[in-house]
């Protein structure tokens, strides 16, 4: 009997704390996890944007991410290049406006995403559609400090 006493003591002194120990080190874990942002949680605010409901809100959410002045946009549609730098943000939300009103439907969905993250450049593809046509945008994003569209093709 005294032996089992003098063995529950050494497991209490031991193994009590080196488990609080390890639970605290997976709390610690965990925390530090959810403070972490990755490249890829930074960019699925993005693709929330693009592929909201509306094509005016997939608009105003690509526009959020653009800033001519500060990093020049090239705009592709069927093949034609467009390219707007400083002092051209309007001229690009019109041209991106008449891009994307292609597809204006309230049944559009997203079909498709792809996100590829390397580095500070990253790559998001989005097919939208519904049962009657099909919109694939690919935009390119460069950060510094925050992401940024460099280039829009609508196909």
């Amino acid at each position: 009997m005294a032996r089992s006493l003098h063995w529950l003591q050494a497991v209490k002194r031991i193994w009590i704390p080196l488990l609080v120990g390890l639970l605290s080190l997976s709390g610690v874990a965990v925390a530090a996890d959810a403070l972490v942002l990755t490249e890829r949680e930074e960019l699925e605010g993005f693709v929330d944007d693009i592929t909201a409901a509306s094509v005016d809100a997939r608009l105003d959410g690509t526009l959020s991410y653009t800033n001519p002045s500060e990093l020049p946009c090239r705009l592709t549609v069927e093949g034609q290049v467009a390219q707007f730098g400083e002092g051209e943000g309007a001229e690009f939300a019109d041209s991106l406006r008449s891009a994307l009103r292609v597809f204006d439907s309230e049944k559009q969905a997203l079909l498709q995403e792809s996100v590829r993250v390397d580095g500070n450049q990253a790559t998001v593809t989005a097919r939208v559609g519904d049962e009657s046509y099909e919109q694939t945008v690919i935009y390119e994003l460069v950060r510094d400090g925050r992401w940024l569209v460099k280039s829009v093709r609508v196909l």
